[in-house]
């Protein structure tokens, strides 16, 4: 017979293997029985308590077709049925920018001004953090990006569609001494050049380049519903009025791409960098970044529970009546945050409403999209916060802004969009200002380098792409007089200074860089410039829009008090295990007892699954949610352990030599083991390590 050797004892391993045997399945039974009593139930759709709207009303009805937004954007206006459609022109406020081939970008005669990357390393670059002086939080910076995805995007000329025959490039200079992105010999940025209407831009200084909006217009939703039917008609079950959605346990998600399998999946932009994981949405960019996915999966949840409550309310109702309903309400909710909370938290406000106005056209202007609209980069900081819901970091950590750019995994692996949508109420955003993050200005999609671009840059060249003209043209097309000293600027002495250093003259300014460099308006986040654009091209939107929520064509009557009152906040609770939090996300807040809003959880469960538990990762102290399972685990086990070494003493009185060996060898064995199995519940997992940096900027919110 084999036999083993343990410590100087011979044993036997056939009986070693027996009773061993029985001991481990005790423990093991045992272990799992007291796991089972703590185990987490998945986060998959949550169950709330009751309060949250269903926009119900007595003898309700289906929406009629005349009120309901087309999905390309055609015929809000019946009288002019291309005002705000897909495809139609971007217009122009300000004269474009004179080129003697139609073609050229703007300043393309100034060798004196220097081209886009010199002006963000000597302009943008961000030496310090300066958070937001009026306490805005992330959400300003991501329903700002939500909504510009919702109203304009102008495709570039990459040479990756068919109707292109190569792409149409305006490469930018990188210079070999760049502090941030030298090398020898230089480098060029790569940068395509936008799309253009077809017969314009010919080589005839009298036909000047234009550009199309190639999505609508309107606040219509298309950002969750498709700009086009055959996009529309994908994303939908065709089953009691619902959206399609991916099962995961961190709740519904969107559906996800299977090129390969179904031919018909709407393509995503920039699907090569997460194809194996990539979303389907409305719009095609909502995979850029998770915390624009996650306001995407947030709008779509919040549709299908509009569904599910209209279907039973209506049983004769069906899908497609349950469908437009479920989408007339979301797209009126979505206009209402727009109007009520997004734009008052950056200091507009609109005149008051009195009705559609069909003789206003609602075209997105290029000073908008192409420029103003653009200030929300300068507002996004190097991290994004993942909070649970005491407002401790979760498990895996926070996120720098680069880690969450065409990355799923912090949402399909890392507790899914609860803790994104924590951390962006809770930390500052920075202020609205010339400054760009370095994730953003050097180091957005790659390293310096290799890959990293500088959004600063892009900015202005594409600003110059469409030729919008100086900034001083640009104010003169509103209405506001030309400045003649950069200290009508600012009144920021080193502004100034920068300013008059990098441009040759105040007439020579770029559009954007004028806007940023402002002084803000009182109670405000902008300047005059960018103040005045955005509150022209919004007034435009909702008094030019015969189905906006307000609008006596809307079909809500009886639900429009209900939808006006509607926040950011009540969607976020009511499609999320989130429980509580600020009232009005868009201004941060840090302290837990004054988050005043609330809609409890059926079902809480503990631990990190779904994020309703404090963890203690950055006070290094196990949470105390653990601590009674934990001792309690533990004080079996050892009880467990003493009766099992008693019983071996006592037996191994009466019985003499390879007895004896066994039992000695089991409680080592089995001491090893219960060691071995404790480690994950005594360390955890390990939290994604973190720059010192963090630590230093939570002191100023951020």
């Amino acid at each position: 017979m084999k036999r083993g050797v343990v410590g100087s004892k011979i044993v036997s391993n056939s009986n070693l293997s027996g009773i061993k045997g029985k001991q481990v399945f005790a423990f093991l039974t045992l272990s799992l029985f007291l796991f089972s009593s703590f185990a987490s139930v998945t986060a998959a759709p949550v169950e709330k308590e009751p309060g949250a709207s269903t926009y119900a009303f007595f003898d309700e009805w289906p929406v009629n077709a005349s009120a309901q937004y087309s999905h390309d954007g055609t015929g809000v206006n019946i009288g002019h049925p291309g005002w705000g459609a897909a495809g139609s022109q971007i217009s122009r406020v300000s004269t474009r920018y004179p080129t003697t081939d139609g073609e050229s970008l703007t300043f393309w005669d100034r060798t004196d001004v220097p081209n886009p990357r010199e002006i963000s390393n000597a302009l943008c670059h961000e030496n310090q953090t300066h958070p937001d002086s009026r306490g805005l939080s992330d959400y300003v910076w991501l329903w700002g990006q939500f909504v510009t995805h919702e109203m304009d995007h102008t495709t570039t000329q990459d040479g990756r569609t068919p109707d292109q025959d190569q792409p149409d490039t305006a490469y930018i200079e990188i210079d070999e001494d760049d502090p941030w992105m030298g090398f020898s010999g230089g480098l060029q940025m790569r940068f395509f050049r936008s799309m253009v209407i077809n017969g314009t831009g010919s080589g005839d200084s009298s036909n000047q380049r234009e550009h199309p909006n190639t999505i609508s217009a309107w606040l219509d939703g298309s950002v969750i519903y498709g700009n086009e039917q055959s996009r529309a008609d994908w994303l939908r079950e065709y089953s009691g009025g619902r959206m399609k959605v991916s099962d995961f346990s961190e709740g519904d998600l969107l559906p996800q791409a299977d090129y390969e399998n179904d031919p018909t999946t709407p393509g995503m932009s920039f699907a090569g960098f997460n194809f194996s994981n990539s979303f389907v949405a409305g719009d095609g960019r909502a995979n850029e970044h998770v915390a624009l996915l996650s306001m995407h999966v947030l709008f779509v949840r919040e549709h299908n529970r509009l569904a599910e409550a209209i279907a039973d309310r209506n049983p004769n109702w069906n899908d497609e009546q349950i469908y437009q309903y479920a989408r007339h309400i979301n797209i009126g909710i979505m206009q209402s945050i727009t109007y009520n909370e997004y734009l008052p938290s950056l200091g507009i406000e609109l005149e008051t409403y009195t009705g559609y106005n069909p003789n206003i056209d609602p075209t997105i202007s290029n000073e908008f999209a192409t420029v103003a609209f653009r200030m929300g980069h300068s507002q996004i900081g190097s991290f994004m916060l993942r909070m649970n819901e005491t407002r401790r970091p979760i498990a895996e950590g926070h996120l720098t802004l680069r880690e969450g750019f065409f990355d799923v995994t912090p949402i399909v692996d890392e507790g899914g969009i609860g803790p994104i949508l924590r951390g962006l109420a809770y930390n500052v955003e920075p202020e609205n200002d010339l400054y760009f993050v370095d994730d953003l200005r050097n180091q957005m999609f790659g390293p310096p380098g290799a890959g990293g671009m500088d959004l600063c840059a892009i900015d202005i060249q594409r600003g110059r792409d469409h030729g919008v003209t100086d900034y001083n043209s640009v104010r003169e097309a509103f209405g506001l007089t030309r400045y003649v000293n950069w200290s009508e600027i600012t009144n920021d002495i080193e502004i100034q200074e920068m300013l008059n250093s990098t441009y040759p003259d105040i007439d020579s300014v770029d559009a954007l860089i004028g806007m940023l460099a402002e002084d803000h308006v009182e109670n405000s986040s902008l300047g005059p410039t960018m103040h005045l654009i955005l509150k022209d091209q919004f007034t435009r939107l909702r008094d030019g829009d015969r189905l906006h929520f307000e609008s006596q064509f809307s079909e809500m009557d009886n639900i429009r008090n209900e939808i006006e009152r509607t926040t950011l906040a009540d969607v976020i609770l009511r499609n999320t295990e989130i429980e509580r939090i600020q009232c009005d996300v868009f201004y941060a807040e840090e302290v837990l007892d004054e988050m005043d809003c609330s809609l409890p959880n059926k079902k809480v469960t503990d631990g990190d699954s779904n994020n309703n538990q404090g963890n203690g990762n950055t006070e290094g102290t196990v949470p105390l949610t653990y601590i009674f399972p934990l001792v309690l685990i533990i004080m079996i086990l050892a009880l467990v352990v003493a009766m099992m070494l008693a019983s071996s003493w006592m037996k191994d009185e009466s019985e003499e030599g390879d007895e004896r060996a066994v039992a000695e060898s089991d409680l080592q064995d089995n001491l090893t083991d219960d060691e071995e199995a404790s480690q994950p519940l005594l360390f955890g997992r390990n939290g994604r390590e973190m720059p010192h940096k963090v630590n230093e900027e939570r002191k100023f919110g951020r």
